[in-house]
């Protein structure tokens, strides 16, 4: 996804706190109604600190309401993998996933995908440093301080990490890493000089740059990933019924792509798939394995 686009280092005890909110947000509190009549409880992964984008991960709930024609919650839970435990739990409904969330949560058996996007042919991310650093090039990075973003960012986190690998850099033993937690905390971490290169998604550069958080003449982008073979998902918890999720699939599409906000900011393009296969998200994993994650981790 754009940087939701996205547990494996996630810590417990804030993880169990989270699911247990949502567990009272959403079970208790409708307990006996209906299910059609029930609240849907709608989550978005953590993006940017931007008031507007989280103005416009509010405008998508509100989608999502009006396309289910069911009363809709929305909730931000701190990081990407954390949404897929509360949609495993049951906590939460439907939430929109990166593309790594989406394909290990799938893989696990955690949730149903209803709808995938075609993927970007663009790089998933920019990998920055400052122009100063003497650092032009993945190979440069040995003995040096990373930025990633979340345990469970596609762009944040997983395609730098196979970059890196391309390059023959281990995390761990030719670099040290650490989580800002989000796209902007990351960069302005290099800004700061607290880290010697920081990653993020490419939708999102040019947005620092016109903010100011970064100076486009102080940085070099010192690697791009490679494309993501998929595109954002609309997954569902295992047992929402089937009322639901036609209407969601029926209905939410268009409305996405309708609004130019929504479909910039989660990198929309084409026509999304209807109940994909678990052979649309393979190469992900694969991609995943490949850097290390035990996807056993992930129960």
């Amino acid at each position: 996804m754009h940087a939701r686009a996205g547990i494996i280092a996630t810590s417990l005890v804030g993880l169990l706190a989270l699911t247990g909110a949502l567990a009272g947000c959403s079970g208790t509190a409708n307990a006996g109604a209906p299910e059609a009549k029930k609240e849907l409880v709608f989550a978005t992964p953590p993006g940017t600190d931007d008031p507007e984008e989280q103005s416009i991960m509010q405008h998508l709930s509100t989608m999502v309401g009006e396309a289910s024609g069911r009363p809709t919650k929305n909730l931000q839970p701190a990081d990407y993998l954390g949404v897929v435990e509360a949609v495993r739990n049951g906590s939460v409904d439907v939430a929109v996933l990166s593309q790594f969330s989406s394909a290990l949560a799938y893989k696990t058996g955690s949730v149903d995908p209803i709808l995938v996007w075609p993927a970007s042919p663009e790089p998933a991310a920019f990998c920055l440093a400052k122009k100063d650093s003497g650092i032009t090039k993945p190979a440069d990075l040995k003995g040096h301080q990373i930025a990633f973003v979340d345990p469970g960012s596609t762009t944040g986190d997983f395609m730098p990490k196979a970059l890196f690998k391309k390059a023959g850099l281990t995390d761990g033993t030719d670099y040290k890493s650490t989580f800002a937690g989000s796209h902007d905390s990351a960069v302005l971490a290099l800004a700061n000089g607290s880290v010697d290169v920081a990653c993020t998604a490419r939708q999102l550069y040019p947005t620092f740059i016109d903010k100011g958080i970064l100076k486009e003449s102080d940085v070099t982008i010192i690697g791009k990933t490679d494309p993501i073979p998929v595109g954002i998902s609309i997954v569902v918890r295992k047992d929402l019924d089937e009322a639901t999720r036609t209407a969601l699939k029926a209905k939410l599409p268009a409305m996405m792509a309708a609004d130019e906000k929504i479909a910039k900011t989660l990198g929309l393009k084409g026509t999304p798939t209807e109940d994909p296969e678990f052979s649309t998200y393979e190469p992900l994993v694969n991609v995943a394995e490949s850097i290390g994650v035990d996807i056993e981790d992930l129960r």
